[in-house]
């Protein structure tokens, strides 16, 4: 076959032992595989030479960098769990008391969610910032207290009216996905592909291409991070598992390149 030059990247996946896709992703920035093989040297009489080398454990190393985050991800990387179901937000708002109608908090309403009772938090909020706590009141409350409803309306007796409040609360959202990252976690081995294609210089061809880890282990940076003007990027180290043979893998390998050439 002809030489090609490595560039560009193609798709991404990884399937657990069992069978099951795991994660996908095409919006890959890098993937990095490099295979390493060294020797020590064994010296003997007066030549400077080496007369044996002795092969070392393979050092091969496989990386990727992927420029988004996702359940599937920081379970491969770093033994997360992830559940699907009912999820409760903290939140945080500022407005302004309303003689006529209060307050009444917006993200329940915007993200489709239910305002969660007794978890608020009410503060009045001076010109210089000062934060004064109010008091939850069943009924009729003072210039000290607020009254709160099932769907998050705010009032308060009337010397509070066009003030600015701080609202600190939790509201519902019964379709979520919780990622859960516990301080025993540990990845699980799992098959990973990388499909791409290269051009043939010579005949002006593309090339399929492909990359398969057999048995891999997660590791490296689950990147959380929130910057201004920032996207952040998430690398993953791959350790590579002796595989075993199996009917797919015949010969044991424990990394492949095909090349449709």
């Amino acid at each position: 076959m002809n030489p090609l030059v490595f560039d560009g990247v193609g798709t991404l996946w990884a399937h657990d032992l069992q069978g099951n896709l795991k994660f996908i992703d095409e919006k890959i920035n890098k993937v990095t595989f490099q295979a390493q093989l060294d020797w020590q040297k064994v010296m003997g009489g007066d030549s400077g030479y080496a007369f044996h080398y002795t092969a070392q454990d393979l050092a091969d190393k496989v990386s990727i960098e992927v420029p988004r985050f996702s359940p599937a991800l920081a379970e491969l990387s770093q033994g997360a769990e992830t559940v699907e179901g009912a999820v409760k937000f903290d939140e945080s708002e500022e407005g302004i008391l309303d003689p006529v109608n209060g307050y009444t908090v917006k993200a329940p309403t915007t993200f489709g969610g239910t305002f969660v009772e007794t978890s608020d938090e009410v503060y009045l909020k001076d010109a210089n910032g000062k934060l004064t706590k109010l008091e939850r009141a069943a009924a009729a409350p003072t210039a000290a207290q607020y009254a709160i409803t099932v769907a998050g309306k705010i009032t308060s007796e009337a010397s509070n009216n066009n003030k600015n409040i701080i609202v600190i609360f939790k509201w519902s959202k019964t379709n979520g996905t919780r990622t859960g990252l516990s301080g025993t976690r540990r990845p699980k081995p799992f098959k990973l592909v990388h499909r791409f294609k290269l051009l043939d210089d010579k005949s002006g061809q593309e090339v399929p291409c492909q990359l398969t880890i057999w048995k891999a282990l997660g590791g490296g940076t689950l990147d959380i991070s929130q910057e201004r003007k920032k996207p952040n990027v998430n690398n993953m180290s791959v350790e590579i598992m002796e595989p075993g043979i199996t009917a797919d893998n015949p010969n044991g390998y424990a990394a492949e390149l095909i090349f449709g050439i």
